[in-house]
């Protein structure tokens, strides 16, 4: 890999607490109780799932910040910068894999009345893909055992493309840089229509190629369409790391613009999207989120200043165990609620989540410390011949 920018760069502190954040926000999607809250609220809950798009977002803006820097000429060499992603991303995630075996052989074996063959050929040819991180190309298999490791799939993606992208981003100036995130935002706004007609073709033909759900879970999880999603946070962390070299800073607006986008993004979650208007939430979001990656990477205004706090960094960087592990920590919690007795999960489902989310936290940052870690310096300097490259405080996911 070529050498970092020699300048003093921001610490980007606040971009590692506002992932706690956005895991908080799929956590609550999944179990948070919906009886009771009012509407505005669960539609902020049902827009979880639009919080990884700020995951992709900000996973390419910091790679595109660590690898690229400012320089004008870079070169990623692909084992290390492989090698360093996989011992990153793989074993807490292997962790969430095992811990879901158990519900999900039991829920298989009851499903089929025992042990038979068609168990263990769903066994084999979900763990295929699974283990293999290609389960998203997969829409049947995108979201089994434990689900969101879909995103992982999606970021595998990426980070097979990444090394070979480096090299028109860094080749592109300015302008050219502009008119790429420019035309991601124009490349989403075309598929989001063309699935909206593909969509409303499969559900009115009376012999669609494909059910409605399943284009429903090829447009949620497919990467080729995550792609632009992706594209337009390296391209912002290659125009950040730019700015930043050359003594520019972000302007005057940047103390309060990370404050507009996170109102932005809460207004987009809570609107009443739906029908047709449904198929462009994410396009909406998409420039919210880029402004308050922008806004929260430059380190000033009162959202980034909390964000900073050593709590909320902590919380940050075991944000991706939370993220993986929130399923199988959601069973065991309530497995062990039931039990245990009486049932708080039933009798106080609110209480159920509290209880749930701070173990959830805690196991979380334990896995951080004691196997994240560990395990991503082991993995690391085993797999790459050369040694490991300084990289800021904030990890892409």
């Amino acid at each position: 890999m070529g050498s970092m920018a020699s300048s003093p760069r921001p610490s980007l502190k606040a971009l590692t607490g506002v992932r706690f954040l956005a895991a908080l926000h799929v956590v609550a999607f999944h179990y948070f109780p919906r009886q009771g809250t009012p509407e505005w609220f669960q539609r902020f809950l049902e827009g979880g799932p639009s919080s990884v798009t700020l995951f992709f977002i900000l996973s390419g803006f910091i790679l595109a910040y660590s690898y690229l820097g400012a320089e004008e000429t870079v070169r990623v060499e692909p084992r290390a910068f492989w090698a360093a992603r996989f011992a990153r991303v793989y074993p807490v995630y292997v962790l969430g894999l095992v811990l879901m075996t158990p519900p999900l052989l039991d829920f298989l074996i009851r499903a089929a009345g025992g042990f038979t063959q068609e168990v263990l050929w769903k066994l084999s040819s979900t763990g295929a893909a699974v283990f293999t991180l290609t389960q998203a190309w997969a829409p049947p298999v995108a979201c089994v055992w434990n689900c969101p490791g879909w995103s992982l799939s999606v970021e595998a993606f990426f980070y097979l493309l990444f090394p070979l992208l480096c090299v028109p981003v860094v080749r592109a100036g300015q302008r050219g840089l502009w008119a790429s995130a420019a035309a991601m935002l124009g490349v989403t706004a075309v598929t989001s229509f063309l699935w909206l007609l593909v969509d409303q073709w499969s559900a009115a033909s009376p012999a669609p190629l494909l059910g409605a759900e399943t284009w429903k879970q090829v447009a949620a999880y497919n990467p080729l369409l995550r792609l632009p999603q992706f594209l337009l946070g390296v391209v912002l962390g290659r125009l950040f790391s730019q700015r930043v070299n050359a003594g520019q800073g972000m302007g005057p607006a940047a103390s309060v613009q990370a404050v507009v986008a996170a109102v932005t993004s809460l207004a987009i979650f809570v609107a009443p999207w739906a029908g047709a208007a449904l198929a462009f939430k994410e396009l909406a979001l998409m420039p919210a989120f880029a402004l308050l990656i922008w806004g929260l990477a430059d380190g000033r205004g009162p959202l980034a200043r909390v964000l900073e706090q050593s709590w909320a960094v902590r919380l940050g960087e075991a944000s991706y165990a939370l993220y993986i592990l929130h399923p199988p920590m959601g069973f065991y919690v309530r497995l062990l609620d039931h039990r245990l007795g009486p049932g708080l999960a039933t009798s106080s489902p609110r209480s159920f989540f509290a209880v749930y989310v701070a173990l959830s936290i805690l196991v979380s940052l334990a896995v951080f410390f004691w196997l994240e870690e560990p395990a991503r310096r082991w993995l690391r300097s085993r797999l790459s011949r050369r040694a490991p490259v300084s990289t800021p405080s904030v990890s892409p996911t």
